[in-house]
């Protein structure tokens, strides 16, 4: 256990390009710290749960509550933006700043899953460092400013943003500095989450519904198995065109292996309510290790006032 005031002595072959794996502790504790700041009870999701058999040892999943998950993206500092072909507009951005990218057209993929996580009532966020090494998030996280030095931002965010000005679904960039945010190919403002709120307006969220956690687990659940619309560009212009290209929502093909991995999120649920202690177990070991293995933390959040 690191103790607050003492130095992180780091040797120098590691300081290079920070790590998931670091960012993401430092990430995770502090999430709980905000939470439970504002009287909440966080519980993440962890795989060696699953053969310890406490998967809910610490969750009232009968109790008022919902769920949390964290995607973790390493931004790529930059100095310069290089526009995308066919792009006109430059993102008024300070220097240093950072990119990481997203596909938002791949179905179960990484983002597919977080958007319909988030449509279905959950709480979503992607989370981003404002530094790119070893040195700076040493000392983020030693003062616990790793959550305060970074970017929150909802994948419904992007897919708005997208819509709106009929940009296709596929790859795209997030750039964003210590003050803006956009995403791209070409350049659109979006809205990130101030850090300082995100707590409370989850702890609000949860207040003015009034679910259980094991209603909000099932709900998150089942929303893996549905279909998302893709945005396709057209090929063809439409009669009378102003020269603007069309894009159309329309439903990809499952394919075998969408199928496979509806087969499989299913034989994994039987197999722990099986020899799960309760339902909520069985349903918290089935998401939360179908979202760890895209890179996501699951918490099972409730109120600490019930």
């Amino acid at each position: 256990m690191l103790q607050r005031g003492v130095k992180l002595s780091l040797p120098l072959d590691l300081h290079q390009r920070l790590s998931e794996f670091s960012y993401g502790y430092g990430v995770t504790r502090e999430v709980e710290e905000h939470l439970r700041s504002v009287g909440l009870r966080p519980t993440p999701f962890l795989p060696s749960l699953v053969q310890e058999a406490k998967i809910g040892a610490d969750v009232y999943f009968n109790r008022p509550g919902g769920v949390l998950l964290i995607q973790f993206k390493l931004g790529q500092e930059l100095k310069r933006f290089r526009r995308a072909a066919g792009a006109k507009v430059t993102p008024q951005l300070e220097k240093p700043f950072w990119r990481f990218q997203v596909d938002t057209a791949t179905l179960d993929g990484q983002y597919d899953r977080l958007l319909k996580s988030e449509q279905a009532g959950e709480e979503v966020y992607y989370v981003a460092p404002r530094f790119a090494n070893w040195d700076d998030y040493a000392q983020a996280f030693e003062n616990n400013q790793v959550l305060e030095k970074s970017l929150l931002l909802r994948p419904s965010e992007i897919d708005l943003t997208l819509a709106s000005k009929g940009e296709p679904d596929g790859w795209h960039r997030v750039v964003y500095d210590t003050q803006h945010v956009y995403v791209c190919s070409e350049p659109e403002k979006v809205m990130a989450t101030n850090v300082e709120d995100f707590a409370k307006t989850f702890l609000s969220r949860l207040q003015d519904r009034g679910v259980s956690v094991n209603s909000a687990l099932t709900r998150l659940f089942n929303s893996f198995g549905r279909r998302r619309d893709i945005r396709m560009q057209t090929l063809e212009k439409p009669k009378g065109a102003d020269g603007e290209q069309v894009f159309l929502r329309v439903d990809e093909e499952i394919g075998q292996r969408t199928e496979n991995l509806a087969v499989e999120r299913q034989r994994r649920l039987n197999s722990f309510q099986s020899r799960a202690r309760q339902e909520g177990d069985a349903i918290f070991a089935a998401v939360g290790l179908e979202t760890w293995s895209s890179g996501s933390q699951l918490y099972a959040v409730t109120l600490d006032d019930f």
